[in-house]
């Protein structure tokens, strides 16, 4: 509503009865798909008369019960299975038949009945004509018990109107509507300063913020009770940090450990049955924490010492999740404002949440495990700290420019005790700051900039001292983060390089379609075995970035349309984004392995760059492409852009992930895809 008030302040009252009109189709067309597609079940089974076939007998966990065949000599629409699980989510059920068009007897897949979803009861079959004879196998899953109630055919599925899909629908229709036609929304440009736009662009923050503390929540086996002993190294490191050490103290080293030659070989280790401490850094006979000092000081040392508890991973990756947001709100704001003269408001907000809601970051902040803690700090540092470096050369206000500059310097600083790699995103402040215009009118390194000069390098010194320190305080370098130490799957010092890895690795992170198929969660992981003759480590993928996520786009379409008249800095930002999104992904592929997170280590540049080459196209003062075809294919892209988030956040393929760890919600959400 508010977005409407900002835009209808400045439509003719022509264009506002259209867009009343429109509004008013589209949401004809939401109850008509609410009402009759999702709901197709509901009229299918109208008219049908319930038969049960079975009834009040309980199923063991590990075991399955088959139900007496029951004779219908007729149709059969569905199967109800009223079944109630005691230590558990979940039974499965599979239906068995003869009909018209098979003698034999033929099984059904699976279905899953789920406590808590009510419309997971109901499956529809589908026979080669009338059924003859028919019958339920009702499997309880480890450990649990599968309390069956009835099981009955043809039973009427209720009318199932659920709000949020009804709202979801109609809101996407109706942004496809205001963009796809020539309405008053491509004239409402953005503005700097205009006072309701702000007030909106806050709201859409907000919400944004407010659906990452769903997501941080949702996988109930991270937020409840972490069952990896690897996942408290920042715990335990508050409490060495309060004895004054930086050593582990809290963990032990067997003495076999300190007697192996190569400690690292943790197959050698497993094999040997000498127990060691998964996935922390080990040097000189001591554990380390392996993951970067900045989360540590920022968040879960000052809570130790204030409450004398340990902060959970989760709440540490939501608040760094609020940076985040925050930060690319700011930054894609930045941008605009420095390199679009005339961008429609409406899209410069699908532009911020499209960026917000990338699903390598809500992979992050859905997944709130301690891998993922130091990776979206340091996104969130980055993306903030640039955005404040363009808040300063986009300002005349002097106080506000060096306010600017100390804090986006002081932010891009925190990476380094981050994800060192990251750091790399900064070198964009050489660009901005003495290429923009030319050398001649470099913002820095002049005698009229001196203090700002002096305010960009002081934070940067002042968090590198610490940070080296603590390098130096653990592995005695202090340029050295620990990446070799660490005892993980494989041994890091002995990993070697070779380009069939490399090229390999790179097409899974890059170019490799998702695996997607019709049934709900609808993605899984691709096929990352392969015949590599070594030790390939994956765990699993949902594609590669230039392909499963529709928002890269805008460079393949500067690519074909080789958009020679993007000149200057802005060329050159995007250049240098794509040249360090490869080298951040080839190193991640080199020495490490396919695993999913690591994509959020190389997607901020390639998203900043696809940002700065969307806001060239969809600047009408430039023309480069043509306006229409832009807007609508950026708006096209927006939508698969939050799908695809959507389908990572509910994606099986992982041992963690809500199919495993939240099957309630898991199913719940699997309800608004059942007509």
């Amino acid at each position: 509503m508010g977005m409407l008030i900002v835009m209808t302040s400045k439509a003719s009252d022509k264009k506002v009865k259209k867009l009343v009109c429109g509004v008013i189709m589209v949401f004809l067309i939401t109850c008509f798909l609410e009402i009759f597609v999702f709901n197709f079940s509901s009229f299918r089974t109208m008219n049908s008369s319930a038969m049960p076939i079975a009834d009040n007998f309980s199923v063991n966990g590990g075991e399955s019960v088959a139900t007496e065949a029951y004779t219908v000599n007729g149709p059969v629409r569905n199967v109800y299975a009223n079944i109630a699980v005691e230590n558990g989510d979940e039974a499965y059920v599979s239906v068995w038949m003869t009909d018209a068009g098979n003698k034999y007897e033929y099984g059904t897949p699976e279905f899953v009945v789920c406590n808590g979803s009510s419309r997971s009861r109901f499956s529809n079959v589908y026979p080669f004509g009338d059924v003859n004879n028919i019958y339920v196998i009702v499997r309880a899953a480890d450990g649990t018990v599968a309390h069956v109630k009835d099981i009955t055919i043809n039973r009427r599925v209720p009318f199932d109107i659920k709000p949020l899909r009804a709202l979801a629908i109609f809101f996407v229709l109706t942004l496809g509507y205001l963009i796809f036609t020539d309405s008053f929304i491509h004239d409402v440009y953005f503005e700097h300063g205009n006072k309701r736009q702000i007030a909106v662009t806050l709201v859409a923050m907000f919400l944004i913020m407010a659906l990452g503390r769903f997501l941080n929540t949702a996988d109930t086996a991270l937020v409840q009770n972490p069952y990896w002993p690897h996942h408290k190294q920042y715990q335990e490191l508050a409490h060495s940090l309060k004895e004054g050490s930086v050593i582990l103290t809290e963990k032990e080293v067997d003495e076999r450990l300190l007697e192996v030659e190569n400690p690292y070989d943790t197959i050698t280790l497993q094999a040997e049955g000498i127990p060691y401490a998964m996935d922390y850094a080990y040097y000189e006979g001591h554990y380390y924490a392996y993951f970067g000092i900045v989360p540590e000081l920022l968040l879960y040392y000052p809570y130790y010492l204030l409450t004398g508890r340990d902060l959970p991973n989760y709440i540490a990756i939501y608040a760094f999740f609020l940076v985040f947001v925050a930060g690319a709100f700011l930054l894609v704001t930045g941008l605009v404002r420095k390199y679009s003269k005339r961008m429609p408001y409406l899209l410069y907000l699908l532009l911020c949440v499209a960026v917000s809601l990338t699903a390598n970051f809500v992979f992050l902040v859905a997944r709130p495990d301690i891998y993922d803690v130091p990776i979206i700090g340091g996104i969130g540092f980055s993306f903030a700290g640039i955005g404040l470096w363009l808040e300063a050369l986009n300002t005349n206000r002097l106080w506000l420019k060096r306010l600017a500059i100390t804090l986006g310097s002081l932010f891009v600083a925190l990476v380094a005790g981050c994800r060192p790699q990251l750091v790399l995103l900064s070198g964009v402040a050489v660009i901005l700051f003495l290429l923009d215009e030319g050398l001649g009118k470099r913002k820095l390194f002049t005698r009229k900039s001196v203090i700002e000069t002096v305010l960009f390098f002081l934070p940067i010194i002042a968090v590198a001292i610490p940070v080296c320190w603590y390098n130096a305080a653990r592995f005695g370098n202090i340029l050295d983060f620990g990446a070799t130490y660490s005892l993980t799957s494989n041994d890091m010092n002995n990993r070697g390089f070779n380009f069939d890895r490399l090229f390999r690795s790179l097409y899974y992170f890059l170019f490799q379609p998702p695996v997607v198929n019709a049934d709900y969660p609808f993605i899984h992981s691709a096929d990352l075995s392969g015949d590599y003759m070594g030790r390939l480590l994956y765990e699993y993928n949902y594609g590669g970035i230039f392909v499963a996520n529709a928002f890269m786009f805008s460079i393949w379409v500067a690519l074909i349309k080789r958009c020679r008249d993007i000149q200057g800095s802005l060329k050159g930002l995007v250049v240098y984004l794509m040249i360090v999104g490869l080298i951040i992904a080839g190193f991640d592929a080199n020495g490490a392995g396919i695993i999913y997170r690591y994509t959020c280590d190389f997607a901020p540049a390639f998203v900043l760059a696809a940002v700065l080459l969307w806001i060239v196209f969809l600047d009408r003062s430039r023309g480069l492409i043509d306006y229409t075809f832009a807007s609508r294919f950026f708006y096209v892209c927006v939508v698969l852009t939050l799908v695809y988030s959507f389908l990572t956040f509910v994606g099986s393929g992982s041992t963690v992930c809500l199919e495993n760890d939240n099957k309630v919600l898991f199913n719940v959400i699997g309800d608004y895809f059942r007509f």
